[in-house]
């Protein structure tokens, strides 16, 4: 990084070869293992919490500073250009290599693949070197522990036990050392910087396998650095303890210091071996006779088979959708099963499960929910207000089932059997009950919260005891108090998160964490997370805790959501409901799909340990039979390059495996492909949940739209686009012209300001703004209550169009006449274009504190006259 930085004030042409040259070759050694040991700990996020592009751009610039360090460029130049054969195949092997890792890093968005591109980078530059007669051992080791590294890597998030196994050896380690020093540490291994200490000790471990010393025993040449690397751990755990945090993400911004602990042992051990060189063989093309007979081929295919096999998600698919049953335990619960509706407006507007059966009623499923008492129940789902008309009610699309108790009968037929936040126990015979049919193959999805508020902990937890899942009494909560847990997450490698295509569709808030054995497996972890223990005397408050980091607490590698097998049906628990809550729903459908479609799909225990167990035989036989036999003499490059090439295949066929559920009906989607001008978060000013909610009261689903995905818009009512900074393509606006051809309908809006990227679409309809700012209309700040059953804009722009084709929504007359939202129909449907970036903003229409009825009353009447238009879809 510095040697990038101090370039362009280095004078003389060959400054960089000056420089290599005054260097020694231990002091370039050493900065080769530090700058690699620091890029792969920068990629597995064990150094605090950044954000993704910080840690991309940060470790591009380390890759390039070592590149700039090692490589001989006018050297590399000369040979390239007179086309030396005796060196150009290893040279142009190592830079295609080298090629590849930085295409790895920029262009793929999985995070294994991002440290698969260290070894292949180490690899690559190491042959590189060879062809200019420049050896560097360490690289080879580098390459080979990075290698490694990626294999753990690839088994931590694959199989289950080795995660636990690994959590627990941290809370316990870390729990012993609080006990000597008499300061309570309860650290998962990314709080307590486990993670670290692993890769400098995979490091040693290869090192020790590739290096020599002939006056010191083998013994104690393996157990000097792990001895070293444990003290080093010691020390930081010991500082950790007395030191007294202001905030609870303290402890996380030190993981500097144990890194920078962990390279004393590590450099001390490496300073007294010697290392064998790598092999240097490049195959050619006379050398396939052979191949049946080299060792090392035969370790790269099982290699590549057991990567496959480990990673793809076999018998993951589901059957047809409108097989599938749905049954919701309505009874005993806390929360209520209703939907957004007018006379309910501000925090109480949202209400909380009812949505839920309706979106995956337009998926396909079929749905029940079982009460104690029908008349009840329906009294809970009318409007507040009787002069009020529905567009949508739960009722119409759930069959409801009046039983006081779980019967064989209401079971016999269910796929999945949904329980959320029941605050009485089940009989013991209903248990039974559940659990013969879980046996069976039928699924259990269990839905808690935080702190046992409303008394939930002791129901759900005597539910869950076959299942080895625990709620326990606390609240987890993301140490990063700025992007919460967007940069906390820990998703494993399986198919519910597979299709995460951004990390806010999981739309965890604040509830329990989860305590699970290691018959139960995670699926998301709060990897920077707390687990902030309960108040018993904060009742008030939902028993919540301090919010705060308390010695003794957990930090760190809190389980979110954790899964179990039983016989041949499966057990899914959410440590809180807030996915599954209506104000979540546009962004966290997605997310509910792939839950819903393994709950529903017919891969069991015995299947999975089966695919495991075989892929971790295959990986034994490629290290057996690459140890044993002799005739191994390829290059090691080839290693990480097909483990790559295993993960791209799995990363392909996953997909194809698990197929989308699509969802039909009265969608809206809501873009966000374009950069559009407004927040993810839920319910701040310049979020877009007001605008949800009064979707929701008009009957349609609204989903936030991350990919402009063609097949999903196709299926849509309405499309939104809010001020978006990413310009229109030719292909999508003849799409979207197309699009409202069919009857769809596009709301754009966008101010003068932002207009460019839109601009593209608006020529197309003859469609523009002027550059006269309108500010806020009407302006009500001396008067409010005059104006608030009429429209108000933020920042509004008068609109310049074709009156021809086109007729206004809503114009005002001062001196002359603006106009601020106008039609043009195109088509079975049209663009409604409003000019102001913020019209449709929590702020001006609904937030969880206030909400303006001009806009709410506004937007139903434009909504009616889309749905009375005649070509609507």
């Amino acid at each position: 990084m510095i040697i990038v930085m101090i370039c362009p004030y280095m004078r003389g042409k060959h400054y960089l070869d000056t420089l290599r040259n005054l260097l020694p070759s231990a002091i370039i050694g050493g900065i080769n293992i530090f700058l690699i040991l620091l890029v792969l700990n920068l990629l597995s996020l064990n150094l605090g919490i950044f954000e993704q592009s910080f840690t991309l751009a940060f470790t591009f610039y380390i890759l390039l500073s070592i590149l700039l360090l090692n490589l001989p460029l006018k050297k590399l130049y000369l040979i390239i250009r007179r086309k030396n054969k005796g060196h150009l195949d290893k040279i142009l092997a190592g830079l295609l290599l080298i090629l590849f890792s930085f295409v790895l890093l920029l262009f793929t968005k999985m995070q294994i693949l991002w440290i698969t591109s260290i070894p292949i980078l180490a690899s690559g530059l190491d042959l590189t070197l060879q062809g200019l007669d420049k050896k560097r051992k360490e690289l080879h080791l580098l390459s080979v522990a990075s290698f490694v590294y990626v294999l753990f890597f690839m088994l931590l998030q694959t199989i289950p036990i080795l995660w636990h196994t690994i959590q627990r050896s941290s809370l316990m380690f870390s729990n012993l050392i609080g006990t000597v020093i008499n300061k309570p540490l309860s650290l998962g291994p990314s709080a307590s910087g486990l993670w670290i200490v692993v890769i400098f000790l995979i490091l040693s471990i290869v090192s020790f396998f590739i290096s020599y010393n002939k006056k010191q025993s083998k013994i104690i040449r393996l157990t000097l650095p792990i001895v070293g690397l444990l003290i080093a751990w010691s020390v930081y755990l010991i500082i950790l303890g007395f030191i007294e945090f202001e905030s609870k993400n303290d402890v996380i911004n030190l993981h500097y210091i144990l890194f920078l602990l962990c390279l004393i042992p590590t450099f001390l051990y490496l300073s007294k071996y010697e290392y064998k060189e790598s092999t240097t063989r490049i195959l050619k093309f006379k050398d396939i006779k052979k191949l049946p007979k080299n060792g090392a081929i035969w370790a790269l295919l099982f290699l590549f088979i057991s990567s496959v096999t480990l990673t793809t998600f076999i018998g993951a698919d589901t059957t047809d959708t409108d097989d599938q049953k749905i049954l919701f335990y309505g009874q005993n619960m806390l929360g209520t099963w209703d939907i957004p509706e007018y006379g309910k407006y501000g925090r109480e507007a949202s209400g909380m499960f009812g949505l839920l059966p309706i979106y995956l009623t337009a998926s396909g499923y079929e749905n029940e929910i079982i009460v104690e008492n029908i008349t009840t129940f329906l009294n809970t789902t009318q409007p507040v207000h009787e002069n009020i008309t529905r567009y949508v009610n739960v009722t119409d699309y759930v069959s409801i089932i009046e039983s006081p108790e779980i019967t064989r009968d209401i079971l016999k037929d269910i796929n999945v059997f949904v329980v959320a936040n029941i605050n009485k126990s089940f009989s013991q015979n209903e248990k039974d009950i559940i659990w013969e049919y879980v046996e069976n193959g039928g699924s259990l999805l269990v839905l808690g919260d935080h702190t046992n508020v409303g008394g939930i902990q002791e129901p759900l937890n005597d539910l869950l005891e076959p299942a080895n899942i625990r709620f326990r009494f606390d609240s987890s909560l993301p140490l990063d108090s700025k992007f919460k847990w967007i940069t906390c997450y820990q998703l494993l490698h399986h198919p519910i998160t597979l299709k995460i295509d951004s990390l806010d569709e999981i739309q965890i808030s604040v509830g329990a964490s989860l305590d699970i054995t290691s018959s139960s497996f995670p699926m998301i972890v709060g990897r920077y997370a707390l687990s902030d223990e309960g108040d018993r005397l904060n009742e008030e408050m939902a028993y919540l805790g301090d919010y705060e980091y308390n010695p003794g607490e957990q930090l760190g590698d809190v389980v979110l959501v954790a899964g179990s097998y039983y016989g041949q049906g499966k057990v899914l628990v959410f440590g809180d409901t807030s996915t599954f809550q209506n104000s979540a729903m546009a962004y966290s459908y997605p997310f509910i799909q792939s839950i819903f479609t393994w709950l529903n799909n017919e891969r069991t225990e015995t299947g999975e340990l089966l695919q495991i167990g075989i892929s971790i035989l295959l990986l034994i036989a490629a290290f057996l039979v690459y140890i044993i036999l002799k005739n191994t003499r390829i290059s090691f490059a080839f290693f990480p390059v097909a483990l790559c090439i295993a993960l791209l295949i799995s990363t392909i066929v996953n997909p194809i495996l698990i197929e989308d559920v699509k969802i039909s009906g009265d969608v809206v989607y809501i873009d966000s492909s374009h950069g559009e001008r407004f927040s993810l978060e839920l319910f701040t000013d310049d979020s877009v949940n007001g605008l949800m909610l009064n979707l929701n009261r008009n009957g349609y689903l609204p989903i936030i739209l991350r990919d402009f995905s063609k097949e999903k818009i196709e299926g849509s009512k309405i499309l939104f686009f809010n001020a978006p900074t990413r310009s229109f393509t030719g292909d999508e606006v003849e799409f979207l012209k197309q699009y409202m051809s069919n009857g769809g309908i596009i709301v754009l809006a966008v101010g003068y300001e932002d207009k460019y990227a839109s601009l593209p679409l608006l020529d197309e309809f003859e469609l523009d703004m002027e550059g006269v700012p309108l500010g806020p209309v009407p302006y009500v700040e001396e008067s409010p209550e005059e104006y608030e059953n009429e429209p108000k804009f933020v920042d509004s722009w008068p609109i310049v169009f074709n009156e021809e084709y086109s007729r206004s929504y809503y114009n005002f007359t001062w001196d002359i006449d603006y106009y601020l939202m106008v039609f043009v129909e195109h088509g079975n449907g049209g663009l409604l274009l409003i000019s102001d970036s913020q019209y449709l903003l929590d702020k001006n229409i609904e937030s969880i504190y206030d909400y303006w009825p001009g806009n709410i009353i506004f937007l139903k009447h434009i909504l009616d006259d889309f749905k009375a238009m005649e070509g609507w879809k």
